[in-house]
């Protein structure tokens, strides 16, 4: 692929979506208090975010993280930040009862934007996630159509396992196509397709993704299904993620923390909840992570409108909540420098050796981010041959920064102009970061009977599973 082919194949900008408050904690084994949650959801939003996961109106015996479900919602949907910049919240439920609950919280005042489902590509996994086949579980997708319509939030068809099953391997594309087909004649436009146990490859997930906006992309104005939502399990969520915004994808679904993935087995002690044993290889799961993300896209010149400093602020609090080091690389390495920095210049300079101890006492504080000044590198290189001259504007710019970024400078490094924002780790204001991105429109895309035709239409892509 030449540059011209790569730069061709990146959108200028890409719509984010944390996970955060309802699948980045399902997989946790200790219950997060509501007003934790609220916290996170008004400093996400403050961070640039303009669409969040609340909660999940499952049983509480099912997922008790959820068993604030309404009270998340409504203290959520109150917050100043959220009603200010109009967030689209969207929740969970798998059940006609679930639905109901959402609609309740509707008439009161509350509701969610958006509900979704999760339905799996194959039966295995969707009797373990969701106690059904995918035929039983038609019989009340169309209850939960007239519920939304009634109630005034979207429906959201989530499908698990597009680009493989820890249950079953390899799922063909053709699968997929299958349930969105069905949810599109009963009224459903908006589809979530999931790598839901980071099954996926980078190959895959773009040929799948390609292969759905061949498929549908003529209704584009009609539906939504361009998002990338890439669990971890490999260390491949991030490639997978960009693999498919090379596709076509233009929402990114992720998690803080990397946080995320089967509902927990153990909660607070107790056995038997979630949908059972664990039926993933690893432990160690989770949603791609929100921090390397975001700075992977920040880098890669792809908006988001997020406040990544802060997002990185916001990452490394979520460790004491979780009390343990989690797996992000972001939040303990920081944003790449843009201008040489004073501590790393020097090879004598001891004081920045860490004490022996966890991963986590060693990370890339504010400290690190000092630009380092021209005589400090005119003294490293003194008598011998070196040609430094291209450092001198970004060294004169950064010092002249710095003591504005150290006091907690306003506005974000996107360019957002966020009031209130004290990001500390923003040493490395030398170098433009991408503008905001647009806010898409968050009201349900048209239930027009145009879509009826798109068999027809649409080329009928065969991307086929390459690991069978």
């Amino acid at each position: 692929m030449t540059r011209e082919h790569l730069t061709a194949a990146l959108p200028e900008k890409v719509v984010a979506l944390e996970l955060l408050l309802r699948d980045g904690l399902q997989h946790s084994h200790k219950v997060i208090p509501t007003d934790t949650k609220v916290w996170f959801g008004d400093q996400l939003v403050k961070a640039g975010y303009n669409y969040l996961e609340v909660t999940n109106f499952a049983h509480p015996k099912a997922l008790p993280q959820c068993l604030d479900a309404e009270e998340s919602l409504k203290k959520v949907s109150e917050l100043e930040s959220v009603r200010k910049n109009k967030v689209h919240l969207k929740c969970y439920g798998m059940t006609r009862k679930a639905f109901e609950r959402a609609a309740e919280c509707a008439q009161k005042g509350y509701g969610p934007n958006s509900v979704a489902f999760t339905i799996s590509t194959e039966d295995l996994h969707c009797r373990r996630n969701a106690g059904r086949t995918r035929a039983e579980y038609f019989k009340d997708i169309p209850d939960f159509v007239r519920i939304g319509k009634e109630h005034g939030f979207a429906v959201d068809m989530a499908i698990a396992c597009v680009y493989g099953s820890p249950c079953a391997g390899p799922v063909p594309i053709e699968n997929t196509y299958e349930l969105i087909d069905r949810g599109l004649d009963l009224g459903i436009r908006y589809f979530t397709p999931c790598d839901t146990t980071g099954e996926s490859n980078p190959r895959r997930s773009y040929e799948y993704m390609a292969s759905l906006v061949d498929r549908y992309g003529k209704h584009d104005h009609e539906m939504k299904y361009k998002i990338a939502h890439f669990h971890e399990s490999r260390g491949l969520s991030l490639a997978n993620t960009i693999a498919a915004i090379q596709g076509g994808a233009r929402v990114v679904e992720s998690s803080l923390g990397s946080g995320g993935g089967q509902p927990a087995f153990i909660v607070n002690s107790v056995a038997g909840i979630g949908t059972g044993p664990l039926y993933t290889n690893s432990f160690e799961v989770g949603n791609c992570s929100s921090e390397d993300i975001l700075v992977a896209l920040e880098e890669m010149g792809i908006a988001t409108g997020i406040d990544v400093d802060r997002l990185l602020q916001l990452g490394r609090v979520f460790e004491w909540i979780m009390e343990k080091s989690l797996p992000v690389w972001t939040t303990k390495s920081g944003r790449p420098i843009k201008y040489p920095v004073e501590w790393n210049v020097s090879a004598d300079d001891l004081s920045y050796v860490p004490p022996f101890g966890p991963p986590q006492m060693y990370w890339a504080d504010p400290g690190k981010y000092k630009p380092a000044t021209l005589s400090q590198i005119q003294q490293v290189f003194e008598g011998r041959e070196a040609n430094i001259d291209f450092l001198k504007e970004g060294l004169a710019k950064a010092e002249a920064n710095w003591p504005t970024a150290l006091l907690g400078a306003k506005g974000s490094s996107n360019g957002t102009g966020k009031a209130g924002d004290t990001s500390s780790d923003r040493g490395q204001r030398g170098a433009a970061a991408p503008g905001k991105a647009t806010k898409e429109a968050s009201a349900s895309p048209s239930r027009s009977a145009g879509i009826s035709g798109r068999k027809g239409a649409a080329t009928q892509a065969k991307a086929k599973a390459r690991d069978r």
